[in-house]
């Protein structure tokens, strides 16, 4: 029995820990997107991108349930201003994809 208890108690740990690791990989970009108060933004879609590039690749191969996106879309939600921005330019959390940081601060976000 005690044997059972262990073995449990190392697949408990052992969840715990990569839950804490993948949520501590959440990019620098998604860690600013989700603490700018006033965030200047611009969306794109992988459409814009010239066809064949390395990017549009990556960016083809995001679904709106994949783990990068959904660090982007929790991201947003803890921003309630980017939130509000998003939606009141009809774009739906559920189809962003991805997002990076530009050099001037603001940010590109993607969505199919």
């Amino acid at each position: 029995m005690s044997r059972i208890i262990k073995i449990s108690l190392v697949t408990i740990l052992s969840i715990t820990a990569m839950t804490g690791i993948s949520h501590a990989a959440m990019s620098a970009a998604d860690k600013a997107l989700a603490t700018d108060h006033n965030p200047r933004f611009m969306i794109n879609t992988p459409d814009e991108i010239q066809k064949h590039d390395q990017f549009q690749d990556f960016l083809g191969s995001l679904t709106p349930s994949s783990p990068e996106a959904r660090e982007v879309q929790t991201a947003i939600r803890e921003n309630p201003a980017l939130r509000r921005q998003l939606l009141s330019r009809n774009v739906e959390l559920k189809n962003v994809i991805y997002a990076d940081e530009a050099s001037d601060g603001s940010f590109v976000i993607w969505v199919r």
